[in-house]
């Protein structure tokens, strides 16, 4: 089977406001689903970054990985990514061709689509509407 945790964990996360030292509460959670052999679904929900980025980084890593073929990593949920956030997802893609492993985003909304929009890295990523239009296309 593969090293995925069952269920989701929630990471949540303090740090301080640089502005005015002011705790800021901080919510991630990912939970992997397999969905036939060798297909996995990654969900990611609220904010990726630097504060949850080491908990999204283990999940996908987790994920992509062999025995898997095809991982499918939901961004629908995502309100936030941050330059730390678009390395988690640099770093998929990266084990994903390692590994021999189709990877694809699915339900890309603004929180993500920008900052990949804006670093030239959306191009690099197969993009889906959701799941299902995903699971159509891809082998």
């Amino acid at each position: 089977m593969f090293g995925v945790p069952p269920g989701g964990e929630t990471s949540v996360t303090s740090h301080p406001d640089p502005r005015d030292g002011e705790m800021i509460r901080t919510t991630f959670d990912a939970v992997t689903e397999e969905l036939e052999p060798g297909v996995l679904l990654v969900r990611l929900s609220g904010e990726i970054d630097i504060a949850t980025t080491d908990f999204a980084a283990e999940s996908i890593r987790a994920a992509v990985a062999p025995p898997a073929r095809l991982v499918l990593i939901d961004v629908s949920a995502v309100t936030f990514c941050s330059s730390a956030g678009l390395g988690n997802l640099v770093e998929a893609r990266n084990l994903a061709g390692q590994h021999n492993i189709t990877l694809a985003l699915v339900g890309v909304g603004r929180p993500v689509d920008r900052p990949l929009s804006v670093t030239g890295l959306g191009g690099q990523f197969r993009i889906y509407a959701d799941v299902e239009e995903a699971r159509r296309e891809l082998p």
